[in-house]
């Protein structure tokens, strides 16, 4: 069962902060908790009847960029199996965006899907001034051109998982809720929910402490969510916002996502032991 969950598991870690800016006063902000140089590692791991197990690996990163002439901000997320899985089922998953430096938008999407037989190759560009996404689907033989709809303050997974980030927890009160928009497979999810709920501390896997803000996100039902569940998510309290670790319930068993490493933040990382 677990490498059959793997494909939609990867799906699900980068869709894990897609927070609706547009709910915001200023969905746009040029105080960035992320620099170039920010790399951030995490362990996968799947509850197998009552024993955690190591089941991939997700790397995010930020480098300066040039995309068209536009000198810009690459974000990058890269998912994969462990090794010893890829005989059966082998992942290897890749979400880019290229943010302008100019204006803070991003400008050109990718994600490209290896996951054992299935491939998907879609790129995605942004026109903000008619809310719109030309998106370009390559397929074997031929390549597909679709438009979507989108609405103000929109983006696409990896700059909504940074860009969520520059939210103002402070001015929410524990179980506020916050709207959430998610681009996704050539469709925008409205009307998702994430619910704020305090501030805790976290250890991670290096047995390192570090105080953080806690919030939950109503899931979309689908292949591994059950109906009306919610993902605990847990982000540092600090200039970051790392996030640093994920739990959720789905269809068959639990799953968890630990920072295994992280490097080139925007401040030192301030643990409390």
């Amino acid at each position: 069962m677990l490498i059959k969950q793997l494909n939609s598991l990867f799906k699900f870690l980068f869709v894990l902060l897609v927070f609706d800016l547009s709910a915001q006063s200023d969905c746009m902000t040029s105080d960035l908790p992320f620099v170039a140089g920010e790399e951030v590692l995490y362990d996968i791991e799947y509850l197998m009847s009552k024993t955690w197990v190591s089941a991939g690996k997700v790397r995010f990163k930020v480098e300066d960029s040039i995309f068209k002439k536009h000198p810009c901000l690459y974000l990058e997320g890269k998912g994969r199996t462990l090794k010893n899985y890829d005989w059966f089922f082998k992942v290897r998953d890749k979400y880019a965006s290229f943010i302008s430096k100019e204006t803070l938008r991003p400008i050109h999407f990718i994600r490209r899907v290896r996951e054992g037989d299935f491939q998907l190759d879609y790129k995605y560009d942004f026109n903000y001034k008619k809310n719109l996404a030309y998106i370009s689907d390559y397929k074997k033989n031929e390549t597909l051109h679709d438009t979507l709809e989108i609405i103000n303050c929109s983006f696409d997974i990896m700059s909504s998982v940074y860009f969520s980030r520059a939210i103002n927890f402070n001015k929410y009160q524990k179980d506020d809720t916050i709207p959430l928009n998610i681009i996704l497979d050539k469709k925008l999810y409205k009307n998702i929910n994430i619910i704020y709920k305090g501030k805790d501390k976290v250890t991670n896997q290096n047995h390192k402490t570090i105080n953080c803000i806690h919030f939950q996100i109503s899931l979309i039902e689908g292949t591994i969510f059950k109906a009306n569940e919610t993902m605990d998510v847990f982000v540092s309290d600090d200039e970051n916002r790392i996030p640093i670790y994920v739990e959720a319930e789905i269809l068959v068993g639990s799953i968890r996502v630990y920072s295994k490493s992280i490097k080139g933040t925007k401040v030192p990382m301030n643990y409390l032991e």
